[in-house]
């Protein structure tokens, strides 16, 4: 009995060492917005700090995925909260070995661009402009709305036994986690 409570209180103190960590390898840095009529206009910016083998499986021809989501959302008294709109960015980034350059392409517009490095790939990546959140009911009086924003490597993607580390270690999984902005 004794050998099992001190197997689960391992397995526990690993798991919290393992997800106590607050930085994180990806970063919501600023949201703003504006309001206009029936849309909200959002500019976004994202910056990308990550582990060095995450870094090191890109430079080895290893395509990853990136997502970046903005929701509005309203509270609700019992229920979970509502979401009103939801703004979704991907983005895939892969090293080409003959022309020695990083490749980003959009997914929403297909459009490639490559880069001479890691840095200049994700730095172009950093910023959302203009982005629109449109056909929303007009907000309601006494509601209190929020946007909640999030990017991360969309480790669903990865090759077979990238996706397997990546449920076991917390640097293949990088991620913002949710920030939230009030209205």
């Amino acid at each position: 009995m004794q050998i099992l409570a001190r197997c689960v209180f391992i397995v526990v103190a690993l798991f919290l060492i393992s997800h106590a960590s607050l930085a994180y390898a990806i970063a919501i840095n600023t949201l703003a917005y504006s309001l206009h009529d029936d849309q909200i206009n959002i500019q976004c910016e994202v910056e990308y700090q990550l582990d060095d083998k995450v870094k090191e499986a890109l430079r080895n021809g290893i395509e990853m995925n990136f997502r970046i989501e903005i929701e509005l959302m309203s509270n609700r008294l019992y229920l979970l909260d509502s979401m009103h709109g939801r703004i979704l960015r991907e983005f895939k980034i892969k090293y080409h070995a003959l022309s020695k350059q990083f490749i980003t392409k959009d997914a929403g517009s297909d459009i490639e661009r490559s880069f001479p490095d890691l840095y200049s790939a994700f730095y172009y990546q950093r910023y959302i402009h203009n982005a629109l959140l449109d056909d929303l009911d007009p907000f309601k009086e006494g509601k209190q709305y929020y946007l909640r924003a999030r990017a991360r490597l969309v480790s669903e993607q990865l090759p077979l036994p990238l996706r397997i580390k990546s449920y076991l270690s917390k640097s293949w999984r990088p991620s913002s986690g949710w920030t939230i902005w009030p209205i």
